[in-house]
C-alpha cells in the first residue's frame, strides 16, 4: 500500500484532493502497482489503497476524473510494460495493465532505439469475464514479444508465421516487424480479429505482412491452415484451460512446424502438468526461461520450443 494504516477516525479528515494524490502517486511507482480496478474505481478500492475504512462517493469521482493523467502514466510504467504488475493475488495476473485503453510494448531488436508498438485494448471490468481474453495483453503475451526479440531479425526473416490464438495481435506484429514474410494470426473470435487488425494497421501500416482468419482449434487444421506452407507457429497464454489442451495440440501437430508457446501458472503445478501432458502426447519441447528477469512475467511464465515430428524431419 502507499499509505500506512490509518485509525476511522482519520477518514473523514482525508480530503478528496489528498486522496487523488495517493492515487496519481501508486499509478506512478512501479513498487505499488498493486491494486486492481481503479480504471473503474470505487470508494472500497481507494479505501484499501489508502488504508482507510471508507472514502466518500466524492473522493471516487474525482480520482475517476484524473483518468487522463493515470493512463499514459500507468501505460508506462514497469507494471505494465515488464509484467511486473505486482499480481493481484498470488497466481494470476490480474492487473489495471489489462483495463487501459492502450499498452505501450518496448522493443529491443534492430540498431539503435525501436520505437514501442502502441497496442489497442478493449478490455474492462465490466466485460473481462464476459468479453474474450484476447482482448488485452497479459503476461504471456509480453514474454512471447520480448523472447521473440530476443531471437533478432535473422530468425524471422522470411519466414511464414502461424499465430494461434492471436488476441491483440501482439505476436503476429512481432513477426512482421522483425521481418516475417507471411504472417497469419487466427483467433476463434471475430471481434478479437478486428482488433488485432488494427493494432497490425496501427503499428505496420496499412499495407503490411500481417492477415487475420477465423480459426477454431483441433479439426482438419492442415487443410485449412495449410500443413507445409508454415516455418514457425507462435502463440501466447493458450493453455490456461486444461480442457482446451486436446484440441491445442492436436492443431499444433496437425500443422508440424516448429512451436513456440507462453504459458503462464496460473494454478499450483499447471506448467509441470502441461510438461506431463506433452510427454504423454509424444510431442518433443524445450522449456525456455522467460527474457524478464522480474516480477510476474519473469517468475509464472515459460516459454515451450515444441517439435512435432514433420518438424524434426
Amino acid at each position: 500500500m502507499c499509505a500506512q494504516d490509518r485509525p476511522p477516525s482519520a477518514t473523514s479528515a482525508v480530503t478528496a484532493s489528498l486522496i487523488a494524490s495517493a492515487v496519481v502517486y501508486c499509478a506512478s511507482s512501479a513498487l505499488s502497482n498493486q491494486v486492481f480496478g481503479i480504471l473503474d474505481n470505487t470508494a472500497d478500492e481507494l479505501a484499501d489503497l489508502i488504508g482507510v475504512d471508507e472514502v466518500s462517493p466524492a473522493a471516487a469521482r474525482l480520482v475517476l476524473a484524473l483518468r487522463p493523467v493515470y493512463e499514459p502514466v500507468k501505460a508506462a510504467s514497469l507494471s505494465c510494460t515488464d509484467g511486473v504488475f505486482p499480481e493481484f493475488n498470488e497466481v494470476n495476473d490480474l492487473n489495471d495493465c489489462l483495463l487501459l485503453p492502450s499498452r505501450l510494448v518496448w522493443r529491443g531488436s534492430g540498431p539503435g532505439p525501436q520505437p514501442p508498438f502502441v497496442i489497442r485494448q478493449t478490455m474492462s471490468m465490466s466485460t473481462i469475464w464476459k468479453q474474450s481474453t484476447g482482448s488485452a495483453i497479459w503476461g504471456g503475451g509480453l514474454v512471447l514479444s520480448r523472447q521473440m526479440e530476443a531471437l533478432g531479425h535473422d530468425f524471422w526473416a522470411g519466414k511464414r508465421v502461424l499465430e494461434l490464438g492471436t488476441g491483440t495481435g501482439l505476436g503476429a506484429l512481432t513477426a512482421a516487424k522483425l521481418g516475417a514474410l507471411d504472417v497469419l494470426a487466427t483467433d476463434r473470435d471475430q471481434q478479437v480479429l478486428q482488433l488485432a487488425d488494427v493494432n497490425a494497421r496501427g503499428n505496420l501500416g496499412e499495407r503490411n505482412a500481417v492477415r487475420t482468419k477465423l480459426f477454431e482449434w483441433g479439426g482438419d487444421a492442415a487443410q485449412e491452415l495449410g500443413s507445409s506452407r508454415w516455418d514457425v507457429v507462435i502463440g501466447a497464454d493458450l493453455t490456461y484451460n486444461r480442457d482446451a489442451w486436446p484440441v491445442l495440440f492436436e492443431t499444433v501437430r496437425s500443422v508440424g512446424a516448429p512451436t513456440l508457446l507462453s504459458a503462464s501458472e496460473r494454478r499450483p503445478n499447471e506448467l509441470a502438468e502441461l510438461r506431463r501432458y506433452l510427454d504423454d502426447q509424444a510431442l518433443p519441447y524445450r522449456v525456455v526461461d522467460s527474457p524478464f528477469t522480474t516480477g510476474y512475467a519473469s517468475s509464472n511464465v515459460k516459454l515451450f520450443w515444441i517439435t512435432p515430428r514433420r518438424a524434426q524431419s
